[in-house]
């Protein structure tokens, strides 16, 4: 249920910035979502159109890019992306490690992110 309450807060807030800028009708919203955000991105964006419903948002198209993630390993200095073998539902509860010396020091620097990157509307 986490996509349904970070999709409600993005459908509120494209619905507020609507009316505060006189729109009449959302066409699109762009979305930038991080692939460590642990957010399963088909459901975002099915809340989303769901909650649009009987709004000036509905039908309006909902576009997503997935921001790669980043760490920094603290024990070798390591800097760039991860890499994970693990293709199932429950990837996201494998701790990451370096990919350089297999250390788990690591911290993200980017790749955890959600963010309402554009907003078009039609006055």
């Amino acid at each position: 249920m986490h996509e349904f309450s970070m999709s409600s807060e993005i459908v509120r807030t494209v619905l507020n910035t609507a009316e505060k800028n006189s729109g009449e009708k959302v066409l699109s919203i762009q979305l930038e979502i991080g692939e460590m955000a642990l957010l399963n991105v088909e459901q975002v964006i099915f809340w989303i159109r769901e909650l649009f419903k009987g709004s000036v948002a509905e039908g309006a198209e909902v576009k997503v890019k997935t921001i790669k993630a980043r760490i920094k390993c603290e024990s070798c200095g390591y800097k760039g992306g991860i890499k994970s073998n693990h293709q199932d539902s429950f990837q996201h509860f494998i701790p990451y490690c370096c990919p350089k010396c297999g250390s788990f020091e690591i911290k993200i620097e980017k790749g955890r992110e959600c963010i309402l990157k554009r907003i078009k509307v039609e006055r």
